[in-house]
């Protein structure tokens, strides 16, 4: 018997194919769902071998504050860097960093791999399932899962950010289920947005997601909100509530400057790369723009098939992402909830074929990728430490560094980006004594401007960011003209250099002059 039709706010009913509609008992997935679950177990082997070079800045970053958090309590000023010595420090992500360092206390960087690797995987896995909850056929969501994958596995870093995605992925799904037939189920939005608020600071995007769900709430109970005063409810409690949440973190309203200074940072956007325009970067621009073109297509072609806040939602995405690349990652999460509902008249059905076939090879499948799935998480968790480590940050340059400074305690230490983190988190006893790291938040725009001249190697006074500091760890081919630049000074000595890497100790005359 066909499910009465679930009607949108404007009361036309969707199609039977879109409806949301809930199984009435647990059942193991067939045919085109347990291709679907094979690729999602496949998703989680191919980040686990990946997992060896997925530790990077942020990586180093979050575990050091994590330390950080664990032996001084929650940071307000920073003590970690030169540059930033004292500057107000707002840690928006500190209970994921506090989390990442735990499990490295527990399991070492493998455990802390996994783990990232789990809420990626699940991430992703709960995206596919609110796509098939919403209504979309299998096949559906199998043509667009490769464009959506290609918004997503560029986020492969070991940090932060992976624990919010099984958290985006239920935001997205609950809003879409409320735009289709609102519920008090919605309010888990909040809730979910309190937690994500204290992970990372892309919950400022699910609080602008919950506020548009709030403003099409509005626009669809135009026309009774005057005469019922109730009808307010709901977006308010919406709209404010998501606000609320975004502050409810150990730094109150601090967040709001928090989330000034990283929004609207023009530093960030010369220094970060993935703080730049997606078309910065080719190889995601390109299936970017045509996921969206599809997005765009499908929903003037079949209007029918999502709400407005569906269409609004991704539309909203795709803009913020053509403006800032990282947020490609929150897109693809969208696209891969509400694009093969919009699709699905398009695609068509699934062909099953010869079904006891196809069970066969689903199950012959189904056991080589659980068998390497396992095998994947006994070597992470068995796999040495330094094997973590990309090639570039090699226990040399580290010998040396802690040689040097150990040797001269005032000492201070200029490492690029690259290196920065990753020596304070293997030296502990470098805090207060390196330069500056990944936080770039914490400069003044001079600072960050002194940055930017030192790395290209322009004006007179381009290595006014280092004055004082003698001991420099660089690298040639990310700043290839300020590496020349030092190595042309008179009296500097090369402690290390493997033609790519370099570890350059200037005159003290020299370091003082900038």
């Amino acid at each position: 018997m066909e499910a009465p039709p679930i009607s949108v706010p404007h009361g036309e009913p969707l199609p039977a194919h879109a409806r949301a509609a809930a199984p009435s008992r647990l059942a193991l997935p067939r045919g085109a769902d347990a291709l679907l679950l094979l690729v999602v177990l496949a998703l989680a082997v191919a980040l686990l071998d990946l997992l060896p070079s997925s530790f990077n800045v942020d990586s180093w970053l979050d575990l050091t504050v994590g330390r950080y958090i664990w032996e001084a309590g929650l940071p307000h000023h920073n003590v970690l860097t030169v540059m930033a010595h004292g500057a107000p420090w707002v840690d928006q992500q500190w209970l994921s960093q506090l989390f990442s360092y735990l499990l490295d206390r527990i399991g070492g960087l493998g455990l802390v791999g996994l783990v990232d690797v789990a809420a990626m995987t699940v991430g992703v896995a709960i995206a596919i399932a609110a796509a098939r909850r919403l209504g979309a056929r299998p096949l559906s969501v199998i043509v667009l899962l490769p464009l959506c994958l290609l918004q997503v596995l560029p986020s492969h870093e070991v940090r932060t950010q992976a624990y919010a995605l099984p958290l985006a992925s239920a935001t997205i799904l609950l809003l879409a289920l409320d735009s289709r037939r609102p519920s008090r189920q919605v309010y888990w939005c909040l809730p979910i947005l309190l937690l994500w608020s204290n992970l990372h600071g892309t919950a400022i995007l699910g609080v602008a997601l919950v506020g548009l769900r709030a403003l099409t709430l509005l626009w669809e109970r135009r026309q009774t909100l005057l005469r019922d005063p109730m009808q307010w409810r709901r977006p308010l409690m919406l709209g404010l509530g998501a606000t609320l949440c975004v502050l409810l973190t150990p730094y109150g309203t601090q967040m709001i400057s928090y989330y000034r200074s990283t929004s609207g940072s023009g530093a960030l956007r010369h220094l970060v790369s993935e703080w730049q325009p997606i078309t910065a970067l080719p190889t995601l621009a390109v299936p970017f723009f045509i996921l969206a073109a599809i997005l765009v297509w499908s929903f003037g072609r079949a209007p029918e098939n999502t709400t407005s806040w569906d269409k609004l939602a991704t539309l909203l995405l795709a803009g913020i992402t053509i403006g800032v690349l990282r947020n490609a990652l929150l897109f693809g999460l969208c696209a891969l909830v509400v694009g093969p509902v919009s699709i699905d008249g398009v695609v068509g059905r699934w062909r099953s074929g010869k079904a006891p076939e196809r069970a066969r090879l689903n199950a012959v499948l189904g056991a080589a990728v659980l068998v390497a799935l396992v095998a994947g998480i006994a070597v992470t968790l068995l796999r040495p430490q330094a094997q973590f480590e990309f090639s570039y940050q090699r226990a040399p340059i580290l010998h040396v560094v802690r040689h040097e400074t150990a040797g001269d305690p005032s000492l201070q230490v200029f490492g690029d980006e690259r290196f920065a983190d990753w020596l304070l988190w293997r030296d502990p006893a470098l805090a207060g004594r390196v330069a500056y790291d990944a936080r770039f938040e914490l400069l003044s725009p001079e600072q960050t401007d002194s940055l930017v001249a030192l790395f290209s190697a322009a004006g007179a006074d381009w290595k006014q960011a280092a004055r004082g500091d003698r001991l420099l760890v660089l690298d040639r081919t990310a700043t290839p003209d300020a590496v020349r630049g030092f190595l042309a000074e008179p009296g500097r000595r090369v402690l290390y250099d493997d033609g790519t890497r370099v570890v350059i100790l200037r005159a003290a005359t020299e370091a003082a002059q900038g």
